[in-house]
């Protein structure tokens, strides 16, 4: 297939005016001539796109940038969604249009991607405040990655779920050079939801990437800010919908295992995902006093059911016993599985 571009570097934006210039520019100055940068326009209501115009007019390299306009605002997987649309590369990077670029990392990235022709090419990843700090125990997992490349069916997806409690690859999609024949191939596309569609994002196309390469070199800064949807836990008020959805999106990550049975990582994946229900339940109820409304017991005790039946678990040869527990919590009356996982949670120092 014929590429406009080598790559196109896809930038959702919105709301972001205090970060879009840093942004942008990190992906402007970078060494590599053959590159689209397509930014989405989400309808904020800023001036996040007013610096992006500014900058595709006055910056040596800001005819790379095409705006597209989104109909009305619609989020970012919409967003993220019509740069799989639009993108004229034969790959695409993803940017979140708070974060920013190492110097190099478009160059690094490339070279490794067309040196060992694989799906997906991941960097490494430094955690920073909102100023470039790096933050010392951001408690991020699977951002410092080793050189290796991986060939295989399940090869990608077994070296992420080796173990149930640290993540050996992180669930973002963005920092990853992905081919689009690979993204075209298997119809991939981002799922409606306020947040979180990036880690669905990856949970679909994880099972299907049969190779793909990792570097050692630091390539994003992935900016953390207190006020971010991922800390919640920071605000005064936490609004019950946006706890609602995060559970849904926890529990889609649950039920789409059930399609990995015949995988030799599926206990372990299974067990994640239970595991990532259970920390998502108990953040919730650790912020109980905070919430909009009360957010009913028998929505807590319905997300922690098990998708597998007790006959199916005992069948398993490892983290039978955790999964039992699990699965008991869901039969439970609400408030006895409630209880349970806040004395659980509480021991655990999770509550």
């Amino acid at each position: 297939m014929d590429y406009k571009y080598q790559i196109t570097v896809g930038m959702p934006v919105w709301g972001v005016e205090k970060y879009i210039r840093r942004s942008l520019l990190s992906v402007l100055d970078q060494d590599f001539e053959d590159m689209e940068i397509l930014v989405i326009d989400d309808c904020g209501t800023d001036k996040s796109i007013d610096i992006v115009t500014e900058l595709a007019t006055t910056h040596p390299k800001g005819d790379r940038i095409r705006i597209i306009r989104q109909p009305q605002n619609m989020g970012c997987w919409a967003a993220r969604n019509k740069v799989l649309d639009e993108a004229q590369g034969k790959y695409i990077f993803l940017i979140d249009s708070d974060d920013y670029l190492f110097d190099g990392a478009i160059p690094k990235l490339f070279k490794k991607a067309e040196e060992t022709q694989v799906e997906a090419t991941y960097g490494s990843v430094l955690p920073v405040d909102e100023y470039g700090h790096p933050i010392e125990n951001s408690g991020v997992d699977g951002i410092n990655l080793p050189d290796m490349i991986l060939r295989g069916e399940d090869k990608l997806a077994c070296f992420a779920n080796d173990n149930t409690k640290k993540l050996r690859l992180n669930n973002f999609i963005w920092n990853i050079m992905l081919r689009s024949d690979f993204i075209k191939k298997h119809q991939f596309r981002f799922r409606k939801t306020k947040f979180w569609d990036d880690v669905l994002f990856n949970a679909d196309i994880q099972p299907l990437v049969t190779s793909a390469a990792f570097i050692s070199d630091l390539t994003y800064h992935y900016v953390i800010r207190d006020n971010s949807l991922s800390n919640f836990q920071k605000r005064d008020v936490i609004q019950a919908e946006e706890v609602r959805q995060y559970i849904n999106n926890h529990e889609y990550l649950k039920e789409q295992c059930l399609s990995l049975k015949n995988k030799t990582y599926f206990e372990t994946r299974m067990t994640k995902m239970m595991r990532a229900m259970f920390y998502a339940i108990t953040g919730a109820l650790r912020n109980e006093s905070q919430l909009s409304e009360p957010i009913p017991y028998k929505e807590y005790r319905d997300a922690i059911r098990h998708p597998l039946s007790w006959n199916e678990i005992i069948k398993f040869k490892d983290y039978k016993s955790i999964n039992l527990i699990f699965w008991l919590l869901g039969e439970l009356s609400p408030t006895i599985s409630v209880a349970i996982i806040k004395i659980i949670g509480k021991s655990r120092r999770l509550i």
